[in-house]
């Protein structure tokens, strides 16, 4: 089996979005096709954006081309601090890069290091996403023109950045059908959408410890009081219901001290954990019970999507962007952003344990039928090799 690229309106029997957007259909090879079994180079384009926001996607996709025999290279910012990431026995290039430089020829020399080095021992392709500083990534396409971009969208608006109009752009990626049908009529680049992969756990962990009190989770980091506020006077109206519960947050952001003085204020602190912020966050999924994501969003929360692999269940907020989210099947949406709102989804998931595993067990079984990290790594070798002009190999699925 391999994977082959359907244009809309194209021959095959897979189904198509529209015009401009591929999607991915596994079919039958024909006899001799795709021999060449060459290793493939793939450069990603780092900054503070993306590392802040899929560096643990990116973790995994990076692990898996690696175990395939791939090779991988990451272009960074002198400074950028790459400890989220596997650099281990990659190539890492760095540039100076100052937000405050505007004279093009200048901010060009800042480039001039990895321009060359990529032309003695050129990448097959670079994957950018699209949350992106574009002007750092004009220059470089304009310095290394050769090589071809794939540009990866987590959220509809990045369709409409100026990294969308680059000329070494071959292929986007979208992380869900919602975001790809947000696609300009007048584009003419070939879109994909490739789920993000996560790795499923075999049980659940939504209440999988008798008698033990509600454990509930938020990684997002605490950067926003109205939204933080909204969700600790709703534990304090738990609490004045009776409800045991434990709450686990980053202890990361700018509003840090002044949440923890309000959770302080409203004698919550014995409900509350503040977690320091670590790399992994494996124990916190392993043992939670619900995952709360309270900051409103229209992007793709790949935390989210890995919290639901392991088999908490989601209380959420409206996400357009994230086609995974149906409410009261694999999450519970809490609408307006309202205490009181959150009280009674918070109450609703604590004392009724059966419906909440029950929204765990669909959202765990959706990412391992559409989020599974080995349908990504084929999906995504696929397009790099297609943009680069590289054959597609049998593949072993």
């Amino acid at each position: 089996m391999c994977v082959e690229s359907i244009a809309a309106g194209g021959r095959g029997t897979g189904k198509t979005f529209r015009a401009g957007v591929l999607e991915l259909v596994l079919t039958q090879n024909p006899p001799n096709s795709y021999s060449d079994q060459s290793v493939m180079d793939v450069a990603f384009w780092v900054d503070a954006a993306m590392l802040s926001r899929e560096a643990s996607f990116v973790r995994h996709l990076v692990m898996g081309l690696k175990a395939e025999g791939q090779k991988v290279t990451f272009i960074a910012p002198q400074g950028l601090d790459l400890s989220a990431l596997p650099t281990l026995g990659s190539r890492v290039l760095t540039y100076r890069w100052t937000g405050w430089e505007r004279i093009p020829v200048l901010q060009r020399l800042r480039l001039n290091s990895v321009a060359r080095e990529l032309g003695d021992e050129p990448a097959d392709v670079i994957v950018a996403w699209g949350c992106a500083d574009p002007a750092p990534l004009q220059l470089f396409s304009q310095s290394v023109p050769a090589m071809p971009m794939v540009v990866w969208c987590w959220d509809a608006s990045e369709l409409f950045t100026p990294t969308m109009k680059l000329p070494t752009v071959r292929h986007v990626v979208a992380s869900s059908q919602a975001i790809a049908s947000r696609i300009p009529e007048s584009s003419q680049i070939p879109m994909t959408v490739v789920h993000p992969g996560v790795y499923s756990d075999e049980t659940l962990a939504c209440y999988d410890v008798e008698g033990q009190m509600p454990c509930l989770v938020s990684l997002d980091p605490l950067s926003n009081r109205a939204a933080y506020e909204a969700l600790m006077r709703a534990c304090r109206m738990l609490a004045d219901e009776g409800q045991e519960f434990l709450l686990f947050a980053y202890d990361t952001g700018k509003e840090e001290y002044p949440i923890w003085q309000m959770a302080e204020k409203m004698k919550l602190l014995e409900h509350l954990s503040f977690v320091p912020f670590q790399q992994d966050a494996e124990p916190l999924l392993l043992h939670g019970d619900l995952y709360i994501h309270i900051l409103p969003t229209t992007r793709v929360q790949y935390r989210t999507l890995e919290a639901m692999a392991r088999g908490l269940s989601i209380v959420t907020c409206p996400n357009h962007g994230a086609d995974y989210l149906i409410d009261g099947q694999t999450c519970r949406v809490v609408g307006p952003q309202t205490p009181e709102a959150w009280r009674d989804v918070l109450l609703e998931l604590t004392r009724d344990r059966a419906k909440a595993a029950g929204i765990a067990r669909r959202g765990q079984q959706l990412m391992r039928e559409r989020h599974s990290m080995g349908r990504t790594l084929e999906q995504f070798g696929s397009i790099c090799r297609q943009a680069a002009g590289m054959a597609i190999p049998l593949g072993s699925r």
